[in-house]
């Protein structure tokens, strides 16, 4: 296994340190389980990376793990070309419905919605001859202003990150090399390599086909993986050296104590089933779901886009958009993104009460965009928060948090 991924190869060691102790045989089974998927999934990545990023791929943390064992065994019965038709028809089809993640996955894409919009729609569109060329720019531009000295494919550009695949060997570090490759004749030939220099330049004269639009999409998802893992890397070290370093004894019995009681609370908590139009209202005032906090919540979201109070929304949604911007510039990127969008109505369709500190409400909204009345299934996720407190685990009857909302499904409100 890489020996950049850190927390994966840790969770093996204690794995096996585990099953040195005293287990019964379920204990022992469910290890074993757990031991086999995680032996599995270095084996499928290693495979990836090996087999194909000498072409322009390689696998990134947000990558389905079903695409990359796909892939994989179509190598393996038919080789390379066979298996990389895959990938295309991914990137030409099924990745259309996550481009949005891209767009709010960090300040530098979220400064390019506009260029990214126009970039997806010629992408789907086969319109390669645009689509290429502004993909690169987009890339570059956005990791100049990450590193705020260079862009991605400048020399020098360091695109390591701690703990995460897309800092593997064979990863994005050798897309860069590949990608930036010297291309001093004029070439009349079919690429299928993104090459920067080569196109940006007007030495590739044929470039314009799906293998390098769609790698190009693909190492935008590498590079937005890449800015994220970067930007929480002094946490997840910090939270990593944490969890190699013991407890004082002290520590640890308050530890085991809590837990215990926050234990019996949970076992003792009941899911209660919630009919909407019978125990609360499909669409009512905020007063009118006092049982229900999580549900609280989702309202007064929902009345602060209809207000068009887009700091309030900002808020409410600050998981829709980048967290390290600041309140004003998140309230900003809100607007932006929902002023041309006037709610009209909404009525709440479903609620799940899936544990004491997680609960999903589906909302049914219109909106008007640009004179056309549209409507659409958003799906969120509610989830009670700990305060920033050691040891503390949050749980709604003792006040200890706040409940957030997570956007789970926000695609319809995404149309290209």
């Amino acid at each position: 296994m890489d020996k950049n991924l850190v927390s994966m190869n840790k969770l093996k060691s204690d794995i096996k340190l585990m099953k040195s102790t005293f287990l019964n045989s379920n204990q022992e089974n469910q290890l074993k389980e757990v031991e086999k998927r995680l032996d599995e999934m270095s084996i499928q990545i290693h495979k990836f990376n090996s087999r194909f990023s000498d072409s322009g791929w390689c696998a990134y943390d947000s990558m389905n793990m079903e695409l990359i064992k796909k892939c994989n065994d179509e190598f393996e019965r038919n080789g390379l070309d066979s298996a990389e038709k895959i990938l295309i028809n991914y990137y030409k089809s099924d990745v259309k419905c996550l481009t949005h993640w891209i767009k709010k996955s960090s300040k530098e894409f979220l400064y390019r919605y506009d260029l990214l919009q126009v970039f997806f729609k010629n992408h789907f569109d086969e319109m390669y001859y645009s689509s290429v060329p502004l993909g690169l720019i987009i890339i570059d531009g956005a990791v100049n202003d990450f590193t705020k000295s260079k862009g991605f494919f400048a020399e020098g550009t360091n695109v390591d990150a701690w703990d995460c695949l897309v800092g593997c060997n064979d990863g994005l570090e050798k897309l860069k090399k590949i990608f930036n490759k010297n291309r001093k004749k004029t070439n009349f030939e079919i690429i299928k390599m993104p090459y920067r220099n080569g196109i940006l330049h007007g030495r590739d004269l044929n470039y314009a086909n799906e293998y390098v639009s769609c790698k190009l999409i693909a190492l935008m998802f590498a590079v937005a993986d890449w800015m994220r893992m970067k930007n929480s890397e002094g946490q997840r070290k910090k939270e990593y050296h944490k969890s190699i370093n013991p407890l004082s004894t002290g520590e640890a019995l308050k530890q085991i104590k809590y837990n215990k009681e926050i234990q019996d609370e949970i076992e003792a908590w009941k899911r209660r089933s919630v009919c909407v139009g019978k125990d609360i209202p499909i669409c009512g005032n905020v007063e009118e779901y006092m049982e229900y906090p999580y549900i609280m919540v989702i309202i007064n979201m929902l009345n602060a886009w209809k207000a068009e109070n887009y700091g309030e929304l900002s808020k409410h949604l600050k998981l829709m958009f980048f967290e390290i911007l600041s309140e004003g510039r998140r309230a900003g990127e809100c607007r932006r993104f929902f002023e041309s969008k006037k709610l009209m109505s909404f009525k709440l369709i479903d609620v799940e009460e899936r544990a004491c500190a997680l609960s999903k409400v589906a909302v049914e909204v219109r909106w008007k965009e640009n004179d056309k009345v549209k409507e659409s299934k958003l799906v969120f996720g509610c989830a009670y928060q700990e305060n920033e407190k050691e040891f503390e685990i949050a749980v709604p009857w003792r006040d200890n948090g706040e409940w957030i909302i997570m956007p789970w499904d926000m695609n319809g409100l995404y149309s290209l």
